[in-house]
């Protein structure tokens, strides 16, 4: 008995040795964070003042033993060994009998919390962290070079990694396609005449034919790559140490689709949240609390029901009958109408019935991102009940009401009267043309909500399920799964979770797809036709332009009326049947045509490292001399012109060093830059057109670094009477610099730059230069 307790020690004793040196279990990371801890980094230097003023502050603690001991066992051994060796060394005071073990947790939990502060106000002293405006000014010399340091470390790994990566990647490839084959002979193996493959065989010789975009071709993993889920799964690992970071990637990936492994990780962390807000250092107990419970409430459900198999329930028929029925209508969820799919998700949904008794038709569109998101080779005995538990999770916390799904509908509906009357009219009125309503359209909750306040309910319900706003109900009821096609749709789900289902940024997802199909309902003449393009094309659009929309409204609170030009898939044109006794015809699309303008007087005030010479390109650290400007021309995300200086940068001028930046003035007084505009997307209404500001370094002939970016307003949409026209931005333009390279919409790029101790340029970069006419220039007919 002994012998077995001597054992377990010492596997604990040799895991939390493992996890010093070995925290993260990623091998290029763990070996870049040891690193760090070289006795020769720059850490060591930071770690010198950093103990003793932590040791200082918890020395105010120790009047209370119990306190005392606590601390120097988090702190740790050599921790003591250094600083404490004075100390009274009592461990059995926190130990049974004389504590009790609930007694020392509650301890412990406080102890960590209070370190926590404590080691961060003593970083703050030290100027070994950043303060809440995240000024990276009041850090020290010796932090500023430890992260630079740490930087380049993890920078090299990385490459190293990816690198070796690629070399294996081609032999990964000829396995997979290997096994697809395999997969695919065993599927036709197994096709027989059950009533499941009877019916999928039925219904995909008669499915309606719409045509369908690459997107839609199924991947388990939508819209991710091998890279990304290595940088992803690093991030993960980081978060799991420190679990409170999870905000700051949310507030840096907010606009942006996630990789697997934090898409899992960020959902799994909110749905946790919101079930039993735990600690931050208790995700991982709260979760392994979370999956008991739910296997207690399965193993309940499934003796109160008497069932041999939770996966097969009594409502088993029913589910059956509505996943076959609904996979087989939605054109959206086509590419998953495979039987092992369909037998799957009726396993999830009698899992959940088993464990909750309730069962809905929602419940099918609501699974299908936690199928694609929480899929688990290794453990398919686990894998339906962990999904099933998430879904539960979702149902309970995530989803709103069905009366805000209402509120949300009718608002939009409400702000498209009097932004966009036109639209709005239109849709009100082909609505009322040769109505023919099909009832399983919508679900129960929709119209039943609105049947019980009304005193003639099958009148109101008729009128209602006329209306367009029924449609917009839908959309947000199914949460655009079903919708929109599962890789754009999977990427409102990451924007959901990462603002913790705020239903103001549904309201946007909601208005955003709206009016990127505007376009296509003014082509609609009757409710056929306007059905149709609610239920349809939605599920055309291209995940790339529902994330510029999406973008354009949540973070940039841009006004809608920009949105139809971002859709990039074109429509034939088709004359529209005006509404009778209006004497305003809808306009048909309109090709721009610009005017080339030009750039000059480009001028740089750079912030650079104080520590780096400036000659002009004598020296490596900052040469004056390579670098370039260029200048992209975008309308509704799509590039339609570019050009770069040629000539070389001189050096006007030096202002005085502060907070360790030197400003440098740096001209290009020879370069006039001449845009030629492509011909821009056709649109009903003009689109803003931005330039993207590009300042790179010329490290040698073939690399080149991304100093900063920034954008700036081009050609203004303007009216003159009923002629829809531009207004170019001619004259001075003076615009702040943001460090590093630019995200992928340009409406990502935020108003104030933020800065990083990893940047190229600091605060106060900005750029300079005049917008003028070509045709007024004497030098235009030398170009």
């Amino acid at each position: 008995m002994s012998d077995n307790t001597t054992d377990q020690k010492s596997t604990v004793n040799q895991e939390e040795e493992n996890l010093k040196h070995l925290p993260f279990n990623i091998q290029w990371l763990d070996s870049s964070y040891q690193q760090t801890c070289l006795p020769d980094s720059p850490w060591q230097k930071i770690l010198d003042d950093l103990e003793p003023a932590l040791a200082n502050k918890a020395r105010q603690q120790f009047n209370n033993p119990e306190r005392r001991q606590i601390l120097i066992e988090l702190l740790g051994k050599l921790f003591q060994w250094k600083l404490f060796r004075s100390e009274p060394d009592t461990p059995h005071i926190i130990l049974p009998p004389i504590m009790a073990e609930e007694h020392r947790r509650k301890l412990e939990n406080e102890a960590k919390s209070w370190l926590q502060i404590q080691t961060h106000k003593s970083a703050l002293e030290i100027g070994a962290a950043v303060t809440e405006d995240e000024d990276i000014n009041h850090l020290s010399n010796d932090m500023k070079n430890f992260l630079e340091y740490t930087y380049q470390i993890v920078r090299k790994s990385l490459e190293r990694y990816l690198y070796q990566v690629q070399q294996k990647e081609s032999l990964k490839q000829e396995e997979q396609k290997l096994q697809e084959l395999d997969k695919k002979k065993h599927q036709d193996e197994l096709t027989g005449g059950t009533k499941l493959r009877s019916i999928l065989r039925d219904t995909k010789t008669n499915s309606k034919k719409l045509p369908m975009i690459d997107e839609l071709q199924y991947m388990p993993y939508p819209m991710t790559s091998q890279y990304s889920d290595i940088v992803s799964s690093s991030v993960v690992a980081i978060l799991k140490r420190d679990p409170r970071r999870v905000v700051f990637i949310t507030e840096k990936l907010f606009g942006q689709q996630l990789p697997i492994s934090l898409r899992q990780f960020i959902w799994t962390e909110c749905l946790l949240r919101f079930e039993k807000k735990p600690f931050d250092y208790d995700l991982s107990f709260v979760e392994l609390q979370t999956r008991r419970d739910f296997a207690a409430g399965v193993t309940r459900g499934k003796n109160e029901l008497k069932l041999t198999n939770p996966s097969n329930t009594p409502v088993t028929n029913l589910i059956e009958n509505a996943v076959i029925e609904t996979y087989s209508k939605v054109h959206a969820l086509h590419p998953y109408l495979e039987e092992h799919h369909l037998r799957f998700t009726i396993k999830i949904l009698n899992v959940l019935y088993t464990y909750k008794k309730d069962y809905e038709p929602y419940f099918i569109y609501w699974l299908l991102p936690f199928q694609l998101s929480y899929r688990d080779e290794k453990n398919k005995a686990e894998e339906i009940y962990v999904i099933a538990m998430h879904l539960d999770l979702f149902v309970r916390h995530c989803f709103p009401k069905w009366s805000n799904v209402f509120t949300i509908a009718s608002k939009i509906m409400t702000d498209l009267s009097t932004s966009d009357p036109e639209f709005y009219d239109h849709l009100k009125t082909i609505s009322k043309i040769r109505t023919k309503i099909n009832p399983k359209d919508f679900v129960t909750e929709i119209i039943s909500l609105e049947s019980k306040q009304s005193g003639s309910a099958t009148q109101y319900t008729r009128e209602l399920m006329s209306d367009p706003v029924i449609f917009l109900r839908k959309w947000i009821g199914e949460m655009f799964i079903g919708i929109l096609n599962t890789n754009s749709a999977l990427y409102l789900w990451d924007q959901f979770f990462m603002i913790k289902w705020n239903t103001q940024y549904i309201e946007h997802a909601t208005k955003a797809i709206l009016y990127l199909i505007r376009d296509r309902f003014m082509y609609a003449t009757d409710y056929d036709q306007m059905r149709k393009v609610f239920l349809d094309e939605p599920c055309l659009l291209h995940t790339t332009d529902v994330q510029a929309a999406f973008v354009h409204l949540a973070l940039k609170n841009e006004d809608p009326k920009f949105i139809p030009a971002m859709n990039q898939r074109f429509y034939p044109s088709k004359p529209v049947v005006p509404k009778q006794n209006d004497k305003q015809q809808i306009p048909n699309r309109k090709k721009a045509y610009l005017e080339t303008i030009g750039m000059k007087d480009i001028s740089l005030t750079l912030a650079i490292p104080s520590n780096l010479a400036i000659n002009g390109g004598s020296r490596q650290e900052f040469d004056i001399k390579s670098i370039i400007v260029e200048i992209q021309v975008y309308s509704a995300g799509e590039k339609i012109g570019d050009v770069s200086t040629g000539s070389l940068p001189v050096l006007r001028g030096r202002e005085p060093t502060i907070y360790n930046w030197q400003k440098i003035i740096v001209d290009i007084p020879n370069d006039k830059l001449i845009l030629s505009i492509n011909e821009a997307r056709p649109s009903y209404m003009p689109t803003r057109i931005q330039a993207l500001v590009i300042v790179r370094q010329r490290l040698d002939i073939v690399n080149l670094i991304t100093l900063g970016h920034c954008r700036f307003p081009l050609y203004i949409p303007q009216k003159i009477g009923n002629l829809d026209t531009w207004d170019v931005t001619f004259g001075s333009i003076t615009r702040a610099l943001h460090a590093g390279i630019p995200p992928i919409s340009l409406d990502m790029i935020p108003d104030i730059p933020k800065a990083f101790v990893s940047d190229k340029i600091g605060p106060g970069s900005s750029i300079s230069l005049t917008i003028f006419d070509p045709k007024a220039e004497q030098h235009f007919s030398q170009i």
